[in-house]
């Protein structure tokens, strides 16, 4: 029978919270390895920038693992909602925690709960604010094309900037303690998807190639290894009908530390553990196919039990 605790489709009932899920699809974490660091004091504009960037970008996928933060803030109809969410990936081991603060009806931070991730292999095990202590468990591999895939695969969204031209080097800024060079330019969408692969591709496909957007613009905070540790972008979607005759605008937040951390994920008791092809179903049906903008964990619908 259905659960009768609260269903999860009263997110999605709030325009402003269902809308503010949107930015976050659109980026994920990731790092360089060091390659590129020589070329970082070099490097201020024009073609060595934008090698510079796309090298961090390719580079992100080898990285052992680290902790990171993520902020999206959605402005649109007069009003701004903000989702905030940490957590700490192993990207050759595919584990990883992450965990998301929702905001309430009324705009407030923590008002909607928390939505949590447990990544362990092919494994996503997710919980929905409305219910405490459920972790409905699906496979990585089915949701890379919704909007979820993009924080079940947190390297694949960098990937875009494979795609980045016109980057320019603009000054410098402590990120964490940690001094970086600051870059901005924009990175073509369709090149973007054109050249990701795998999961990644997927991701980018169900994101970015969903919208309407043909170039997006970035901030790239590198360390002195030529390392991603900072990751900004702003998204500005026309009004539809689907964003309420309202122009959309949004800016997401990526900082990465404590690279080469240890993450330790375990999974849930089996006792509290559902079956989620209830919800990836509901999930997949929850928004329109095009043009839509997508979000991580959206709470789609209420699964049975």
């Amino acid at each position: 029978m259905l659960c009768r605790q609260r269903p999860a489709t009263a997110l999605l009932r709030r325009p402003l919270a269902a809308l503010a899920l949107t930015a976050l699809a659109l980026t994920a974490c990731s790092s360089g390895d060091g390659d590129t660091g020589a070329a970082a004091a070099d490097a201020s504009r024009g073609p060595d920038a934008s090698r510079l960037v796309q090298a961090a970008a390719t580079s992100s996928t080898q990285i052992g693992s680290s902790k990171f933060s993520l902020t999206s803030t959605t402005a649109i109809g007069g009003q701004d909602v903000t989702f905030a969410g940490e957590g700490a990936f192993d990207y050759v081991k595919k584990t990883g925690q992450l965990k998301f603060a929702v905001p309430g009806a009324d705009g407030s931070p923590n008002g909607g709960g928390t939505i949590e991730q447990r990544i362990i292999g092919p494994d996503l095990y997710l919980t929905l604010p409305q219910q405490a202590g459920v972790f409905y468990r699906l496979k990585v591999a089915d949701v890379a094309g919704t909007s979820l895939g993009a924080s079940t695969n947190p390297t694949a969204s960098l990937e875009a900037l494979k795609g980045a031209s016109g980057v320019q080097r603009v000054g410098t800024e402590t990120v964490r303690g940690v001094e970086t060079t600051r870059y901005e330019g924009t990175f073509d969408v369709a090149e973007a998807i054109a050249s990701a692969s795998g999961p990644s591709k997927a991701v980018l496909a169900s994101t970015l190639g969903s919208t309407t957007l043909e170039a997006v613009p970035f901030d790239a905070y590198l360390d002195g290894e030529g390392r991603l540790v900072k990751f900004a972008q702003e998204l500005e979607l026309p009004a539809t009908p689907q964003t309420g005759g309202d122009v959309l605008k949004s800016r997401t937040v990526l900082e990465l530390y404590d690279f080469d951390t240890v993450v330790t994920v375990t999974a849930p008791p089996a006792a509290s553990v559902r079956d989620g092809a209830p919800l990836l179903a509901a999930l997949r049906a929850a928004l329109p196919s095009s043009p839509k903008p997508s979000g991580p964990p959206a709470p789609a619908a209420s699964p049975t039990r």
